[in-house]
């Protein structure tokens, strides 16, 4: 009998380690969703290739695992999909899927963000709420929650270079009927910040504002602006600010690295953001 057992084990083990064709099952997947639209029969290929261990290539396996976040996201399962791009950076993220999966990853983060009524009042007491960093700044600064003045507030903590600035956003779903006015409290701590605010509309068009200056004797500044203060930087008459397409963010610029002779790191505090 302990022979047999013996016997049935390496049986079992040889066609566990028998090699898997995951890149014949990843094209398969890829014609089920682009072929017949079968996006949840591709999640069940792209699962079976993640789960078949060293049978498949890691890199293949990574793929697997970014492709089966990306249909989760067409079958608008925003949580599958995080957790399949999760299970690629724990796994696999030495591989060069992983900066993919980070990029969806944060995709998803900011479509949860986004402001989908209006007014909004972001008072940012326990999270930066709808507050992030823009993804072609990110190697700029960062953002963190802190605790200030008894509540809580976002620091704004970015590097000054000569030349070059830095941003930060707040996304707007579709079919919202922006104003286009903004309440704000900012604090400058290490030396003066130079900010400009824009409204961006979904075809790109951006109004802004003239350059704000807020200094660290000041303390807190409140600032208020109207649609008269914004204006449209891509015409030549400087036309007022009128989102034909709808907007699609509320973006602030640090400028102070074009603006200033200030450089290094500094701290710039947010808090009470009200949108109308």
């Amino acid at each position: 009998m302990i022979r047999i057992a013996a016997a049935l084990l390496l049986a079992s083990s040889a066609v566990a380690a028998e090699p898997i064709d995951g890149r014949g099952r990843i094209a398969e997947a890829l014609y089920l969703e682009s072929g017949m639209g079968d996006y949840r029969g591709a999640t069940a290929l792209y699962q079976g290739v993640v789960q078949a261990g060293e049978a498949v290539d890691a890199p293949l396996r990574a793929e697997a695992c970014f492709r089966m976040g990306l249909a989760y996201e067409r079958l608008g399962e925003a949580d599958a999909a995080e957790a399949a791009y999760e299970k690629l950076l724990a796994s696999f993220g030495t591989t060069s899927w992983a900066e993919d999966g980070r990029f969806r990853l944060r995709s998803l983060d900011e479509d949860r963000k986004q402001v989908t009524a209006l007014p909004v009042g972001f008072d940012f007491s326990d999270g930066l709420d709808g507050l992030y960093h823009a993804r072609n700044r990110v190697h700029k600064g960062r953002l963190v929650h802190e605790q200030a003045d008894g509540g809580g507030v976002v620091a704004w903590r970015t590097h000054v270079v000569s030349g070059e600035d830095d941003i930060v956003v707040v996304g707007f779903g579709p079919g919202l009927a922006v104003r286009g006015e903004l309440e704000l409290r900012v604090q400058a701590r290490t030396f003066p910040t130079h900010l400009a605010f824009f409204w961006v509309d979904t075809n790109g068009r951006r109004y802004g504002t003239s350059t704000v200056v807020v200094r660290p004797e000041e303390g807190w500044r409140e600032l208020s602006l109207t649609a008269r203060d914004f204006q449209d930087r891509g015409s030549a008459a400087g036309a007022g600010f009128d989102p034909q397409h709808g907007v699609a963010f509320l973006m602030v610029q640090d400028v102070t690295g074009y603006s200033s002779t200030d450089r290094g790191d500094n701290v710039v505090l947010l808090d009470d953001l009200t949108i109308r």
